[in-house]
This record gives structure tokens, sequence and C-alpha cells, in this order.
């Protein structure tokens, strides 16, 4: 274990355990400051002089929000922050400073988000109906001021590494009950059982598959098929890692009351309340609260048993990081102006954020030539009678292929530099691309003896 994760670690338990006392402030201004002020400190300790980026970037994002249109804000912040995050913060040696920590680059990441985020939902509020049933025109952006922005962006519950959460959820969780009510201990609690069994496996298998061994010459020297299968072993040790991590993070805001809503609202990741008017409702009843549900599916980050058990990759994706998924659906996908380019787009704005290896792009950009065959082969799942031998074999074929793929990309990411990961894939002919192609190929020639056309009615 590095030094950056026992940073990380630590700070996330001692984030974790001062959940109980900021859920004890009762005044919504106190909570804020608290929330903040410890943001600041957690911030500190984690990156030192470094700090002097997310405040920067925080306070020109403020200026950005509070003085310019909601017709510009949202392009003019999204330019801004990740032309800082790209440009600057991540080429800092260019400029004659340092380069950024682990928890420093990990604390501007989520900033990049949260900042950018808070200005189109301004715009989306500025241009919503006042019946919107999502709820654009919460409350919380009648009046968002400069020190809000500060407010929303330092709050110290997803500062270090998430969940992505919007500013009506901060908001939500400082001004409406449902925080204080929820089951805080009960639902934290299983995530950290989660967490003991993902940090054994990480710790027992991480031994003895390490990504590191990918760019030994040792490894060069073992046969094809073991280069092949090491992907699967590594891969697990990479996912046990990702799992505990968001797991702990998310206990951070569960803990603080961040997320918290009413069930019978159709929660989602990142979005919150998918009826937002039924919450609203619901707020300013007091009795009605006493008997609803509380979740915190709004800060869930992470489906593990969705991505295992699932049986192609399109939904192993949305099930992988999911709030940081909608965020890149919502910002990214849904507003860029040209149809066909959106999903390259989407998958080159998550590598660019991501950083500047090479092995960031051969893994997420790659996903776009996986797709095509894989929906392929989904049609032919779904045109299966339930529980017949086709589906099964259908099912097995999908969920082994998402497996491979994933595992298989993976390997990029764990290496990061391109020679290693050309070293890597050459060293196995390049099989997972070779496969998809041929995969792609066999799919589109089956698929007018598999697929059933629609009938057209007469008349």
């Amino acid at each position: 274990m590095s030094w950056d994760d026992i940073v990380y670690v630590l700070l996330l338990l001692f984030c974790i355990g001062f959940g109980h006392c900021y859920r004890e402030i009762k005044d919504p201004l106190a909570k804020q400051w608290t929330g903040t002020g410890v943001g600041f400190a957690v911030a500190f300790l984690a990156t030192g002089s470094q700090i002097i980026h997310p405040i920067f970037v925080t306070l020109v994002n403020a200026v950005i929000v509070t003085r310019l249109s909601w017709k510009q804000c949202h392009i003019v912040s999204f330019a801004f922050t990740f032309f800082y995050l790209l440009g600057f913060f991540r080429l800092a040696d260019w400029y004659g400073l340092s380069l950024p920590s682990g928890p420093g680059n990990m604390i501007q990441m989520m900033l990049t988000l949260k900042l950018v985020g808070l200005a189109f939902e301004i715009n989306s509020a500025a241009t919503a109906p006042a019946d919107d049933p999502s709820g654009a025109k919460s409350p919380a952006f009648d009046k968002v001021g400069f020190i809000d922005v500060f407010h929303y962006g330092f709050n110290y519950a997803g500062l270090l590494t998430g969940p992505y959460y919007r500013y009506r959820t901060y908001w939500d969780s400082i001004y409406r009950p449902f925080a204080q009510i929820a089951d805080h201990w009960g639902v934290t609690l299983g995530k950290l059982k989660e967490i003991a069994v993902y940090s054994t496996i990480y710790l027992l298998l991480g031994y003895y598959y390490p990504s590191e061994y990918f760019l030994a010459d040792e490894f060069m020297k073992r046969s094809f098929w073991y280069r092949i299968w090491y992907i699967y072993p590594s891969f697990l040790v990479f996912k046990m890692r990702i799992y505990a991590g968001m797991a702990l993070s998310e206990c951070v805001c569960t803990m603080a009351g961040v997320g918290a809503y009413p069930t019978s609202c159709t929660t989602i990741s990142g979005l919150g309340p998918k009826n937002y008017q039924a919450f609203e409702n619901l707020s300013k009843n007091p009795e009605k609260i006493k008997a609803e549900d509380i979740d915190f599916e709004t800060i869930h980050n992470i489906n593990t048993w969705g991505v295992e058990s699932c049986t192609n990759v399109r939904v192993a994706m949305k099930m992988w990081n999911t709030c940081t998924q909608y965020w890149m659906a919502a910002y990214v996908y849904k507003r860029f102006p040209h149809k066909v380019l959106r999903v390259p787009v989407t998958f080159l704005i998550s590598a660019l954020w991501h950083g500047y290896y090479a092995g960031y792009y051969i893994c997420i950009c790659s996903v776009v030539f996986y797709l095509p065959m894989d929906d392929i082969y989904v049609k032919f799942y779904k045109q299966s009678k339930e529980n017949s031998l086709a589906k099964k074999g259908w099912g097995f074929m999908g969920w082994f292929m998402k497996t491979f793929c994933m595992s298989y990309l993976a390997a990029s990411f764990q290496v990061l530099k391109l020679r290693d990961a050309l070293n890597y894939y050459g060293s196995v002919y390049y099989v997972g691309q070779v496969l998809v192609a041929v995969l792609y190929v066999i799919g589109r020639i089956l698929q007018p003896y598999i697929l059933v056309k629609p009938k057209v009615k007469e008349g």
C-alpha cells in the first residue's frame, strides 16, 4: 500500500467518524461553515501547499456562476475548469511548479465535476418549467451566492474521492429534514462489512498478482496462455481496490446525511429524486416523513453485484462509478449538439478527466469500438425465449465477453504508459481487438437468421 493510499484511508476514516458530529448541528449556516471548515482542513492535510489549486479554481467558478448570465455560465465554467485541470494543473512542472500528488489530483478531479455541474444546474433551472417533476427549479437555485460555491465545493463529504453529487443534493442535506432521520449507521455498517471483504481480497491477492508484474521481463517469458490468464486476477485486485475506495467514500456521505432521500421518490445515483415534486411535498409534511423509507441511492457510486453479474459491457459501465457516469451523461452526452459524435466525445472527455496517460485512452476509448459488437449479441439474447438453452447460451457468452473485455482493457489502465500497454497487447497478439472484430463480423452475418423482424400491421 502506497503512502497516498494510507493518507486516503486515514482521512476517509476521520471523515466517516466526524459525520455523527456534523449531523448534530441543527443551524443550517453553522452546518455549512463547519462542513466547509473541515473540508479545508482535510484538503490541506492531503495536499499541503497544493491546496492553492482547488481554492483558485473555486474562486474563479464562484465569479463565473454569480456574475455571468445563465446562458453563458455553464459553457465558460466547462471551458475554464477543464482547461485549468488539463492545461495547467496536470502540467504544473511546465510552469516551474511541483506536479500534483495523488490526493491533490483526486480533489481537483472531483471539484471539476462539481463546479461545472453547478453551472449546468443553474442553466437548467433558468430554462425549466415551474411544474417540472425533476425539480430543476429547486429552491436551492433561488439565489446561489459567492460563498455558497465554496461551501459546496469544499464540503468535506465527497471532497477527497467523491462520489459526485449535485448542488441541489448538497442544499437538500442542509435544509431538508431527511438527513436527520435516515438510518446512517445501519447503512454505513453494511458498507463497512463489504469494505472488509474487498480489502482482505485486495491485500491477499495483491501480493501474488501485482499489476507491476505486467512490466517484468519474467512475465514476457511466460506462455501465451498465462499472459492472457493474468488479466483476470490482476483486474480482480484492481477492482477490489476501487470497490473499497468507493464504498469508503460513500460511507462519508451516509454518515454526514448527504444524499438521503425518500425511496418513494425514485432516487437515482447522481441525480437524486426523479420525482422531485413528491419530495418537496413530503418535506412540508412532518407526519408523512416518519413513515418514509430513506435511502442513499443518490450517492451510491458502484453496484458491485451488478457489475459482476451483468451480461454486457453497456450495463456494466452504467453500474460502475455511477455518479460520475450520471455527470458525463447529463452534461456531455445529452448536451453535445452532434448526435453521431456523442458517444466518442463522452468517452474522450472521461479519458481526459482521468489524466494524460495513454493507458486511460486505450482502456476507456476502446469501449467505443466494443459496443457495436456487444449490442448485436444483446439483441440475440433478448429475442431468445425465456429459460431456453439459447438464452442461457447467449447470456453466458455475454457475461464471458464482458468480463474478458473489462479485464483485457484494464491492463492498459494499470500499466498506464503507451509503450508498456503496447508491449503487453503485442505479447498476446492483440487477441482482444481481433476477437471483437471477428465476433462483430460473425454477428452481422447471423443477424438476418436470428433476429425476428417486427410484424407490420396491415391496414
